[in-house]
């Protein structure tokens, strides 16, 4: 029996989609977007993860700022950096929810 391998690409995608779908205003937010409602892969896609990286960036500033070099440095290398491919599997999965709902 051989184990199921899981890449990275798809591990961030689905932690990304279990945390968003399990937050009540972060998934009315992303079903809300109007790259949402007109089925815009590539703009959603870009919209999330400009949002995303923002917010990372702001974290890694923070703990940066508070003497925490190595953990900035390990969030900024760990969670900046994607691609868009990554984002694009994001948006493709709430897009589907979208038109599901419809």
């Amino acid at each position: 029996m051989q184990a199921i391998t899981t890449t990275s690409r798809e591990q961030f995608v689905s932690d990304y989609c279990l945390v968003v779908d399990n937050d009540f205003n972060a998934y009315a937010e992303i079903m809300d977007k109007q790259e949402t409602e007109v089925k815009n892969v590539s703009g959603l896609s870009d919209v999330l993860r400009a949002e995303f990286e923002t917010y990372i960036s702001q974290v890694v500033e923070r703990e940066k700022e508070n003497g925490h070099e190595v953990g900035s440095l390990l969030i900024s290398q760990m969670l900046i950096g994607w691609g868009s491919d990554v984002f694009d599997d994001i948006a493709r999965h709430y897009i589907q929810l979208k038109t599901e709902a419809n």
